[in-house]
Parts: C-alpha cells; structure tokens; sequence
C-alpha cells in the first residue's frame, strides 16, 4: 500500500529494471509489475514493453498477446503485432474475438499496402462472425482504392466502383446497425459508376456479367 501511494515512474523505472533478469520468467512478478507501470502510466520507457513480452511469454494467453499487439501498434512494429494477433487466433476459442482480431491484422495490412492480404483475412474474420458488416465494408474501400490500378481504362475502371458498392450492399444486408456509413459508401462508389452513356458507347448491356481484373478477379452486373 505504501509502494502504490509513493510510487512515480522514477522510482519505479530503476527498481523494476535492476530486478528484471531475476524475474523475468515469474508471471506473478510481471504481471503486478506491468499493472503498476500502467496504473502509474509509465507506459512511455523502454522497459514497459519489455516486461510486457517476458510477461506474454511466462503466461501465454489470447489477452495477453493482443494486449501485447496492441503495444507493438503503438510502436509502429505491424509486422510483430500481426504475429502476435497470430498466436492469440490460435489461443482463442471465442468466434467473435477470433473475428476481431483478423479484422486487426486485415486493417495493419491495409495499411501496409497489402490489399489482397487484406481482404483474405476480412473474409477469415467473416467466416468466424458472418454478421460482420465492418469487415465487407473494408473490403469495399479495398476495391475502391484499386480502381486507377485494377482497370485499363475508363470503363472497367468504373466497374471497380460497382463491385465496390455490391460490397457495402452486403455490409448492411449482414449488418443492418451500419446502414446508414454502407449507403454512404455505395451513394459515393455509384456516382462513380459507368454512365448509360459509358455502357453504350463501350457496346456493353446492362444487367449482363462483367468480370472486374487484377488481384480483385470477382465478376458484378454492368448497372
């Protein structure tokens, strides 16, 4: 009682520090002392992750590697989070937070400029929490993106945006507390569409399958 009441990251910093190697393994020591440097937010020093990975590693838990993911976030290590988010799917039995967490790495590989990986793993956190609409609504902004690169010219540049909207059809057709941010999505990716004119002109029919290239490869109805 009397360490919490007196305790600043000053004092605390050098005291866990010249302890650590003797308790690096004791998941007890860890624990208490990770729950005072954040109680105290000494979060800031070196030594926080540090005694946050030993602690991962003496009482491996899904919590305690998302826990431990999150810190890595924080310090801009994606790689290493995306692992750690790994290790905690293969701890954890709960769908929904299996969902979570692949919905964690698919957004690091976003942005990491991975749109493919993205989307692989939006579709593992859907086959764990089918209702995720988020996770079709990330897919939908993936394809979105990709449209200057994913076409060859104005129109099958377009249809990236239609195949973008049938994604945010499905976030609220999973998912109808996100209606509203879904028609926001597909209102701005339609306005983007091929016009009546464009199909025309391209000898295209409305209503017939077109098949969107690139790393995106699924086929939409020409509007």
């Amino acid at each position: 009682n009397t360490l919490t009441e007196v305790a600043t990251c000053e004092r605390l910093i050098p005291l866990y520090t010249s302890n650590f190697e003797k308790y690096k393994n004791d998941a007890v020591w860890l624990k208490r002392a990770v729950s005072r440097l954040n109680s105290k937010e000494c979060t800031e020093n070196s030594l926080y992750p540090k005694m946050v990975e030993a602690y991962v590693h003496a009482a491996p838990s899904s919590d305690a590697y998302v826990f431990y993911a999150g810190i890595l976030l924080d310090n801009k290590q994606d790689t290493k989070a995306i692992e750690y988010f790994d290790k905690a799917i293969g701890l954890e039995t709960d769908p929904y937070k299996k969902a979570n967490y692949y919905y964690k790495m698919a957004l690091i590989m976003k942005s990491k400029g991975n749109p493919s990986r993205s989307r692989e793993l939006a579709y593992k956190a859907l086959k764990e929490r089918p209702s995720m609409g988020s996770a079709y609504l990330l897919i939908s902004n993936l394809y979105a993106a990709s449209a200057n690169s994913c076409g060859t010219d104005e129109f099958s540049k377009r249809m990236v945006y239609v195949d973008a909207a049938d994604k945010a059809r499905k976030a609220k057709a999973v998912d109808p507390g996100i209606t509203d941010t879904a028609n926001r999505y597909i209102s701005s990716y339609m306005a983007n569409a091929p016009s009546t004119k464009l199909v025309f002109t391209e000898g295209k029919v409305s209503g017939t399958s077109y098949t969107v290239g690139c790393w995106i490869g699924e086929t939409t109805q020409i509007p």
